[in-house]
């Protein structure tokens, strides 16, 4: 099978789709991904991918095409120059490709019009079978940050988010609240054999090093620190619990990252708070290893709350608890797996307390909720069950036998 992938984003950027492209290769099919310049998240583009240098490469058996892209800069329009940049580069690049390959997977992060590209193959070239999957759903990311329905933007974007999903063959969606959302919001039914949630990084999946007592309680918060993760709810906690013998280590970065270190310091919570910034994916084993409860935080916000961060998988595959300022589906999932314990996003004290409860907690209990944690991963989460049933939909679209 010849698949192409659309995405923005690719290796050396950290996302799923790289690793979801090179399985698809080590299992017998031909992968090209049209993708754009790395650059996130700094919005820095590499030397070595300027001036049209790396514009076609290969790695791990995936021929990767870039397309032209203008790097991330803060706000609103330095946002939409980058995803306007790649989208009108890859349906100029998609034009003129030679069309061998069997099926498309758009892989749609944000914003939907990534998946553009993939959409415009489909409606020119009809025989050529379109898969999205949908990581964030559109138009209702927009509502999240504080764009009103009734904004020109926000009606434009539903437009355009209902024309690209309508072009699809096949809907996969990776949170079960989509479904209802596409329903209600496009006019779109989905079934629910069509949800495929997201899988961890393989290095998780691995047994992490026991961690080594020190009569301290470590909570680890790793991702993007942005306006949806709401990571100042954690911040605010901190202060409220700063007599306790805990320390919160924040590993990542993001748009609110700076604002987060002021009001650390503003709350004096030097002592309580570290930030160690973006590190590689194999370093943060050795994060997940020293936590006691890893932690995952979101805007109190229904269209937010619809989402399943990536990271509620990884933090079960690392098999540690889950401590959530959050609601929705990730605590619905965080619930049934009954490998952590969840307070309504957005409410510091409420958020303290849960934690609170969690230091009265034994070493047992704290283990147990690790362990079903890695066992709820295990039955409804691996990268071996993401992709059989992701390859059995492709092979469907390419009219193969399964």
């Amino acid at each position: 099978m010849k698949i192409l992938v659309v995405c923005q984003h690719y290796w050396p950027e950290n996302f799923r789709v790289t690793e979801i492209s090179e399985e698809l290769v080590r299992r017998g099919h031909q992968v090209t991904a049209l993708v754009g310049l790395p650059n996130y998240p700094t919005g820095v583009i590499p030397e070595e991918y300027r001036r049209h240098q790396n514009r076609r490469q290969v790695r791990n058996g995936v021929e990767i095409r870039r397309c032209f892209e203008i790097g991330r800069k803060p706000g609103k329009v330095g946002l939409a120059l980058n995803y306007v940049s790649y989208m009108l580069s890859a349906c100029h690049h998609a034009l003129w490709m030679k069309k061998d390959f069997d099926v498309i997977y758009a892989f749609s992060t944000s914003p939907v019009l990534m998946s553009l590209p993939g959409a415009f193959l489909r409606t020119f070239w009809p025989q050529k079978k379109l898969l999205i999957y949908i990581m964030d759903i559109w138009p209702a990311c927009l509502a999240a940050m504080n764009v009103p329905e009734t904004a020109l933007l926000y009606r434009f974007m539903k437009r355009v988010s209902r024309r690209i999903y309508s072009r699809a063959d096949k809907l996969v969606y990776s949170s079960k609240r989509f479904q209802q959302y596409l329903k209600q919001t496009h006019g779109i039914l989905v079934s629910d054999d069509e949800y495929l949630p997201q899988f961890a990084d393989g290095v998780f999946e691995q047994k992490l090093p026991v961690k080594q007592p020190d009569g301290w309680t470590h909570l680890v918060f790793a991702g993007n620190i942005g306006k949806m993760q709401s990571v100042e709810t954690l911040m605010e906690a901190a202060a409220l619990l700063k007599n306790e013998k805990i320390r919160w280590h924040i590993v990542g970065d993001g748009a609110c990252e700076e604002a987060c270190r002021r009001l650390a310091d503003e709350r004096q919570l030097g002592k309580q708070v570290r930030f160690y910034g973006r590190r590689p994916l194999e370093e943060m084993p050795e994060f997940y290893a020293m936590a006691d409860a890893l932690l995952v935080s979101m805007r109190d916000d229904p269209l937010v709350s619809d989402t399943l961060p990536g990271k509620v998988q990884t933090y079960m595959a690392a098999g540690k608890p889950v401590l959530g300022s959050i609601g929705g589906e990730a605590a619905y999932v965080i619930e049934q797996a009954k490998c952590g314990l969840c307070a309504a996003p957005e409410n510091p004290e409420a958020f303290a307390e849960t934690v609170r409860k969690f230091l009265l907690c034994s070493e047992e209990e704290r283990q147990s909720m690790g362990e079903r944690g890695r066992a709820y991963y295990e039955g409804h989460f691996t990268k071996q069950r993401h992709m059989d049933w992701l390859e059995a939909i492709l092979k469907e679209l390419a009219g193969e036998e399964a």
